[in-house]
């Protein structure tokens, strides 16, 4: 083994273990409380069985295609279903995603020390891998199959026709597709890309690879479309993501790219940044990648495989991007950052790419290589110190109306309007008498939130699959059932108001609570 492939294996463990351990520490260090899209994930893990949860899997409950819950099922009942070490299972899948990556692209471009201090640089300072990665959701699963698919790919470039590769990518295809609905995107991306290869270069064996998203298309539509639109129902009248706008599209692109400080960006000042940073990436992919894709030859383009990879890495990130926002504007919206996750690997290695493109590509001095490795353990010990510090800053929970819960009368019982708020009290919070009303006349009422039509259908499956009675059916809403009654009322979301305004509730007291768009009512059902 020479010291250049030893130099990559090591810093390789160094990247996995810094990302997980300083991940999984700062767990404990931190809010433990799971969010909405957690709660639902943990309920179906946590089932007792795995024909019950796959049955719950296809309702309204849920929008994914099975492996990950069942994955996380076997995990979890075959070592622990604690959640905390099952979002240790995300991170390990994570930090062991980012381990390949850094390997594969170091084989292909750059210096193993600069390439490490590069992508652990981007990556950490990418909000976006902070907030996915820590959750029990299937988001790191997805992002470490992606990797394999888009490496797979990769290889297929040069050699379209080999059966070993071949056999991966189908695989890799199809665990792509079952393990996240947007998988399909990028299938198609990637079906795009090599019809144009097999077009412009006449090369037939890419017909091979073309054949093959055909096939995984066939069998996706034969064993999953069935329940995926039964999931789907969920989503109608609409979605709960709000249509894509001029500023929010490239908010959301720009989640996919490093950021000095996401909050700062929020300011209106500032919206230009995340405008800027997909323009930088995309024109960068433009100036570097389509030159010399026009000027040369197919035969002498497939040897660099650095480029190729580029080239790849650029039209995988457009495409998907591109058919999401189609997709949201004429059909219904899914334009949002996390579905998109597996692009920002790819941002990751056309941002390396594009430096090395521009920095002098002659060798290093040896001197200036023994400075860089001398500092290097200081820059691993700071990189961890910044992401643990980091992570414990993330907060998906909107846990501000917690303290006010403690200060409620414990014998009556407290609604709360969204699934938000619910799922989680009522997963940790045992004290307090939780509940969510089903009303589907109100919660598609067309002034209200997006999320409620959604929410509804969600918390009407989560209670007809698991009984839970906490979710409590209108018809149920009687002063027999809940005489007397605290309300969580946000002003965004249009429930209580209408029983209010009908004259079926009576607000007793407004109760002070020091959250925007936020007030606590102490009601009685009249008969």
């Amino acid at each position: 083994m020479n010291q250049r492939r030893k130099q990559i294996i090591l810093l390789s463990i160094a990247l996995l273990l810094i990302f997980s351990i300083s991940l999984i520490v700062s767990l404990f260090f931190k809010e433990k409380w799971l969010w909405m899209d957690e709660v639902l994930s943990y309920i179906l893990i946590s089932d007792p069985s795995v024909v019950h949860m796959n049955d719950a899997l296809v309702s309204n409950m849920d929008q994914n295609p099975p492996i990950f819950p069942n994955l996380y099922w076997c995990i979890g009942h075959a070592i622990s279903q604690n959640p905390q070490f099952l979002r240790a299972v995300s991170v390990l899948l994570f930090s062991g995603t980012l381990a390949l990556f850094y390997r594969y692209t170091t084989e292909l471009i750059g210096t193993p020390v600069r390439n490490f201090l590069l992508i652990s640089f981007i990556v950490a300072f990418t909000y976006l891998n902070l907030t996915l990665s820590t959750q029990i959701r299937g988001y790191s699963l997805f992002l470490l199959v992606s990797l394999g698919y888009f490496m797979v790919l990769h290889k297929l470039i040069a050699s379209p026709d080999r059966a070993q590769l071949l056999v991966a990518f189908f695989v890799l295809g199809l665990f792509l597709v079952f393990t996240h609905s947007f998988g399909l995107f990028y299938a198609a991306a990637s079906g795009a890309f090599f019809a144009g290869l097999f077009l412009w270069s006449k090369n037939k064996r890419y017909a091979y690879v073309v054949a093959g998203h055909v096939v995984i298309l066939v069998i996706w539509l034969l064993l999953w479309y069935p329940s995926f639109a039964i999931q789907t129902e969920a989503g109608k009248p609409h979605s709960w993501i709000p249509v894509p706008t001029f500023f929010s599209f490239f908010t959301i692109v720009g989640e996919l790219a490093p950021s000095l400080s996401a909050s700062l960006e929020r300011k209106s000042v500032f919206q230009i940044l995340p405008i800027l940073r997909f323009v930088l990436v995309v024109g960068l992919w433009a100036y570097i990648a389509l030159p010399r894709w026009r000027t040369t030859r197919f035969q002498f383009l497939v040897p660099d495989r650095a480029f190729t990879f580029y080239l790849l890495a650029g039209f995988l990130y457009l495409v998907p991007v591109g058919i999401a926002l189609v997709v949201s504007l004429f059909f219904r919206s899914v334009f949002i950052s996390r579905y998109l996750w597996p692009s920002h690997l790819l941002v990751v290695y056309q941002l390396v790419y594009a430096i090395y493109f521009f920095l002098d590509r002659r060798s290093l001095q040896p001197g200036r290589v023994a400075v860089r490795v001398k500092f290097l353990p200081l820059y691993m010990i700071a990189l961890a110190g910044f992401i643990f510090y980091q992570n414990r800053k993330v907060n998906v929970f909107p846990s501000g109306v917690l303290s006010y819960l403690s200060q409620l009368n414990k014998e009556y019982p407290v609604f709360v309007e969204t699934a938000d708020y619910f799922l989680p009290i009522w997963f940790h919070d045992k004290t307090t008498k939780v509940r969510y009303l089903l009303d589907w006349d109100t919660a598609k009422q067309p002034s209200n939130i997006l999320s409620a039509t959604v929410e509804h259908k969600v918390l009407k499956s989560v209670r007809e699959k698991y009984q839970v009675q906490d979710i409590i059916p209108s018809r149920n809403f009687t002063r027999s059932v809940v005489p007397h009654f605290y309300v969580i009322d946000e002003s965004s979301n249009y429930q209580i108001e209408h029983f209010i305004e009908t004259g079926r509730v009576q607000v007793i007291r407004e109760l002070p609570i020091a959250i925007e768009g936020h007030r606590i009512l102490e009601c009685t059902l009249r008969s």
